[in-house]
């Protein structure tokens, strides 16, 4: 298992790749998707709040660009970890 790439110094992130798909044969796909992608989402959604609270509109509009960059990742990521099928558990 090679971490660092050859031409390069900076780290693969296949860590990453193995730790989702090893929750993802554990738990299944909607477990993932509930608690990984819904607690990342959860926590984009109340520093989106705090912001709209101190009138920060600007920098909510940039988390919520984040979020959506972030969550739709996570999901296409967990549904190509999960070979496109749900198994239930």
């Amino acid at each position: 298992m090679k971490f660092y790439m050859d031409e390069a110094l900076g780290p693969r992130f296949v860590v990453f790749h193995y730790i989702i798909k090893w929750y993802i044969d554990t738990f299944g796909l909607l477990s993932y998707m509930c608690a990984v992608v819904g607690s990342i989402t959860a926590l984009f959604a109340y520093a989106i709040y705090v912001n709209m609270q101190k009138g920060e509109k600007d920098r909510a509009m940039l988390i919520l660009m984040l979020a959506v960059i972030v969550s739709g990742g996570l999901v296409g990521l967990g549904i190509d970890m999960s070979n496109g099928y749900m198994p239930i558990k």
